[in-house]
């Protein structure tokens, strides 16, 4: 495999040195970050483009590409990505999408959910604010218990099932739904999302595409019980966050949890999500640090790392075997 292949690292913060290493061994590897508008001199730089969600790689960007030849991105949603231009400009994407052995060891956006449920039933944010500002009035912090609540989860792949059993070890009833048939012995199918509605906790676990844009509307929350919390750590166009603010308002649920939200990127100050958060504490928002731990960063980065490294030694193999044919 020859060094001549260019690769960019361009979000390098507790990057693994190993696996820094792995890639120094079969390419010339440059760790620095970058800002949006760098990225057409970078492409046309570097044959490899690695980062995580720092940024919008959309048509107009993609399409003046002409070095890139693959993307690697540690993540499984890849939203962030325009995958009809990477078909178009055979530029590989390389993430964790479908690595569906290797994920069941990465379960921090499951643990994630878990904290975000209990920060919620026991406000936790508020509490901490209130005793860090010098109070100590227990009595305006009553909170609940997941023990015997009705969990409902929407989407029961490998984070769905991880969250359901987590769920599960709480003693709560778990319910899910899906679009394909699972087995679970952690959770009971549901026909419909309606379903899903009538829970105590819903937790969305779904992929984002256009057949699950604003999945989760004013339909579903109209469907929910005033006591139900709503928790979504997979990608906020999922649901229609007019529609949520809506029912928080509304009191058609109790509360929301939220690692994800729409248009992240441009997220400030003034989004109407984190205007409503810093007046009530039945909202909580969290910058979609589901999987941003060190634990899951090291795994992830060391299995793309394989798998780039695979993708190189095919691509100098094809190559090669061509040279022969001439």
């Amino acid at each position: 495999m020859s060094s001549a292949i260019r690769v960019r690292i361009a979000e390098n913060s507790d990057f693994s040195p190993e696996v820094l290493r792995m890639l120094r061994a079969v390419a010339h590897v440059d760790v620095a970050p970058c800002t949006p508008e760098q990225l057409p001199e970078i492409f046309d730089t570097y044959d490899v483009f690695w980062f995580r969600l720092g940024f919008q790689l959309d048509r107009g960007l993609l399409s003046a590409a002409n070095r890139l030849s693959v993307i690697a991105t540690p993540v499984t949603g890849i939203d962030h990505i325009d995958e009809t231009t990477c078909a178009e400009k055979n530029i590989r994407i390389l993430c964790l999408r479908g690595a569906y052995d290797f994920l069941r060891e990465v379960r921090a956006t499951a643990e994630h959910t878990l904290a975000l449920t209990l920060a919620l039933l026991r406000q936790l944010p508020a509490a901490a604010a209130h005793a860090a500002n010098g109070h100590w009035k227990r009595d305006l912090f009553r909170g609940h218990e997941l023990y015997k609540k009705k969990v409902g989860i929407i989407g029961y792949g490998r984070l769905g099932e991880i969250t359901a059993s987590y769920f599960n070890a709480f003693g709560c009833e778990v319910l899910y739904y899906d679009i394909l048939p699972k087995t679970s012995h952690f959770a009971i199918a549901v026909k419909c999302l309606d379903d899903i509605a009538h829970s105590d906790i819903i937790s969305v676990h779904v992929n984002y595409t256009p057949a699950t844009h604003h999945l989760i509307g004013r339909d579903f929350f109209r469907a929910c019980r005033p006591h139900s919390i709503f928790i979504n750590t997979s990608r906020g166009d999922i649901v229609d966050e007019l529609a949520l603010l809506e029912a928080l308002k509304s009191k058609q649920i109790r509360g929301a949890a939220l690692d994800v939200v729409h248009d992240e990127h441009n997220y400030s100050p003034t989004n109407e999500l984190a205007c409503y958060g810093r007046k009530y504490h039945n909202l909580i928002l969290t910058p979609h640090i589901g999987g941003n731990t060190y634990e899951s960063f090291e795994k992830t980065e060391y299995y793309l790392a394989q798998q780039l490294i695979n993708h190189l030694d095919t691509v100098s193999h094809q190559a090669c075997c061509h040279e022969q044919t001439q």
